[in-house]
């Protein structure tokens, strides 16, 4: 089972990204992002109140579309999303 406090917004599993365990990118839930820094699905979800793009009305929005489609870690945080849409 996932630790969800390692699931970022977006649905990248923070455990296993090249980029988190890189030091390249922070994990979003245990970050204390400065107003204008966080990254789109975080700015995003904090601003609609909801934990993840999965409880977002337009998921997935326009500008997730590329997003999901970038890596096999993107397109696996996109079925996350799409598993967590549905049970809820």
């Amino acid at each position: 089972m996932e630790e969800r406090h390692l699931i970022a917004y977006c649905g990248v599993n923070c455990a296993v990204c090249p980029d988190y365990l890189n030091k390249v990118c922070p994990c979003c839930r245990d970050s204390v992002w400065k107003e204008g820094d966080e990254c789109p699905p975080v700015a995003c979800c904090k601003k609609q109140g909801i934990g993840f793009c999965a409880y977002c009305p337009t998921f997935p929005c326009d500008s997730m579309r590329e997003f999901y489609g970038e890596s096999d870690g993107h397109r696996d945080a996109y079925r996350r999303m799409c598993a967590m849409r549905e049970q809820s």
